[in-house]
């Protein structure tokens, strides 16, 4: 009688325990140069550090105190020009602004957002006190 060859050779032992391995290498590999990849916001924004203008801006606080940026020298200062009133962009910013703040953890105490309205009618010392 003749043996009949399998359609199918079945692989050998050897085979059968590099498989998992280079599988997980390969698996492995992929992931982490998934995790590498920047996905996040690129920095949109202009570095004025040493810029000349800015340096005589003077707003009225919500106790209505003449502040300059000189006040908050030492911290990096956000401005952000919004109304209480507004639907959308000035809250969902705000959050936004917030979320960065928790990020940046114990560093965040060093960092002032100010409020700045440019609707003063509305938004008046006692609404934003």
């Amino acid at each position: 009688m003749r043996s009949r060859k399998k359609p199918f050779a079945t692989p050998s032992p050897t085979w059968r325990s590099f498989l998992p391995r280079f599988s997980s290498i390969i698996i492995c590999s992929l992931l982490a140069a998934l995790a590498a990849c920047d996905n996040g916001p690129k920095f949109k924004s202009t570095d004025i550090t040493g810029a000349d203008y800015g340096k005589t801006l003077e707003l009225v606080d919500q106790y209505g105190k003449l502040r300059t940026l000189e006040d908050f020298r030492g911290e990096a200062v956000v401005l952000f020009f919004g109304f209480t009133q507004c639907p959308d962009v000035c809250p969902t910013t705000m959050v936004d602004i917030a979320n960065q703040l928790k990020r940046l953890g114990p560093d965040a105490s060093r960092v002032q957002v100010l409020f700045v309205t440019v609707d003063p009618e509305r938004d008046t010392p006692e609404l934003l006190g």
